[in-house]
């Protein structure tokens, strides 16, 4: 296959949790109480906003990093990430890659270095390049 079939074009992060406001107060409210939550939030997200240390990740990847919801999330999309939620998913210009499941991202126990660690694997298990 050509390589540039598996590079990496976008990086999509598919959050357990709704979009809005109001939803991302309860999602701050589940971190100060220390109550499950999202685990893909508490990788990218703080109390009040988008951590410092994912930010500088995120940047890092040199390719958009793109978020959605579990209720931004359509049908065919759905079939890719699965019923499990929170993903990430890799898009290449040969279609769409499931990157790390709710079992992976929860393993990381809101690290961004451990996330970028474990997302550096998946990329290179899955025969694809991220520049």
């Amino acid at each position: 296959m050509d390589p540039t079939q598996r590079r990496i074009i976008r990086l999509l992060l598919v959050f357990n949790a709704d979009a809005g406001a109001f939803n991302a107060l309860i999602d701050s409210t589940k971190k100060l109480f220390n109550v499950n939550g999202c685990s893909l939030c508490s990788i990218t997200h703080g109390l009040f906003g988008e951590k410092d240390e994912w930010t500088s990740c995120r940047e890092s990847f040199g390719v958009p990093v793109d978020y959605l919801h579990r209720d931004e999330v359509d049908a065919e999309f759905a079939a890719i990430v699965g019923d499990e939620l929170p993903a990430v998913v890799a898009e290449t210009k040969s279609g769409f890659h499931l990157l790390m499941d709710a079992r992976a991202l929860s393993r990381c126990d809101g690290s961004v270095e451990d996330f970028r660690g474990r997302l550096t694997h998946h990329v290179t298990r899955l025969d694809l390049t991220l520049d």
